[in-house]
């Protein structure tokens, strides 16, 4: 595998490749390895595979510069902001998978943890997202998305980890971008450029259950460039070009989406060219920056109008190891 010695290489997001400290790096993924003996079925169970045409909005990007999201001195969290205890995972080039945690995640300096090693075998996946009580998924390179959960309680994996759950997710060919928010929803930018929403049901369990196994047509003009960073209430953050955009969208489960600011995005930071952007809730992101691997928090202001304005900024919370993939958090943690 090629990689930056001493550099934090990034395979979080983006799935054409492994995102290097100085730009792409052309990278041969292995065949994936299944977790702590974990069966995976050799058909998947469900297909995430061809995708309807309507309800299409354009992903233009029109607004007003906002002011520099610049590091600044750690600040209080707002009024009424409240995050639970953290849990993620960040996993290594060789293989190795730790779970973080963190139970000062508004306030505390470096306190986004490592608890333990949890598995071995991860090198190989094209993509990892965690979803939430322990869920993380998989993608590997023929396209399958595979399921796992953590049990911190017990210190080990749920009977079914390793259930392949979907389909047609293959990097490059089908998918140039994928994320997960909060609920079960995964997001991915196709490779024609439009950008599709699914809702796993089954996130809790395992089971391959989807509310639309096509997904949900949201928009067209995305490039697969950029990094996205879904709440998982229709707030949708959008990094390209070294500037932050928001977006936020209706639930296409309910009807016929519809998008605030008439599917305009909103710009409201410049200077972003972070290696990975997270979205925990409440405006809540977690950012890696390169080359020092240096985990910072920001929390918008206004998550729900697209409003201006910062709470926190560039609060540190973790120093990624040289050669980690990426970290992946539960999302949905902060309201």
């Amino acid at each position: 595998m090629t990689g930056c010695q001493g550099a934090v290489r990034r395979q979080v997001g983006r799935v054409r490749g492994v995102r290097g400290v100085r730009g792409w790096i052309t990278a041969t993924l292995l065949a994936p390895v299944a977790v702590l003996g974990a069966e995976v079925p050799a058909a998947p169970p469900a297909a995430a595979g061809p995708l309807p045409g309507p309800r299409v909005v354009a992903a233009r990007v029109v607004a007003a510069p906002a002011a520099p999201a610049a590091p600044a001195a750690p600040a209080a969290p707002a009024a009424g902001v409240t995050c639970a205890v953290v849990d993620g995972f960040s996993r290594l080039s060789g293989g190795a998978l730790y779970r973080l945690h963190d139970a000062q995640l508004l306030t505390g300096v470096n306190t986004l943890t490592e608890a333990a090693k949890v598995g071995s075998g991860w090198g190989g996946f094209a993509w990892t997202g965690m979803a939430g009580d322990g869920v993380i998924y998989a993608l590997t390179t023929t396209g399958n998305l595979i399921w796992y959960r953590f049990d911190a309680a017990t210190g080990a994996w749920s009977p079914g980890s390793g259930a392949v759950v979907g389909s047609g997710f293959t990097p490059g060919s089908k998918v140039l971008n994928i994320a997960v928010g909060a609920n079960g929803w995964i997001y991915t930018v196709r490779s024609d450029g439009r950008l599709v929403l699914y809702q796993h049901t089954g996130r809790l369990t395992g089971a391959a259950s989807w509310v639309n196994g096509s997904g949900f047509v949201l928009g067209s003009g995305w490039t697969g460039d950029e990094i996205i960073a879904p709440q998982g209430d229709g707030t949708l953050y959008r990094q390209l070009g070294g500037n932050l955009y928001w977006f936020r969208h209706t639930d296409p489960t309910a009807g016929p989406v519809t998008w605030t600011n008439a599917g305009r995005a909103v710009r409201i930071g410049v200077g972003w060219r972070f290696y990975d952007v997270l979205a925990l809730g409440a405006g809540v992101l977690l950012t890696t920056a390169s080359p020092s691997g240096q985990v910072f928090l920001y929390r918008h202001a206004d998550p729900a109008h697209g409003g201006q304005g910062w709470a926190v900024t560039a609060l540190a919370k973790y120093v990624a190891r040289s050669d980690s993939f990426g970290v992946t958090v539960s999302p949905g943690v902060c309201s």
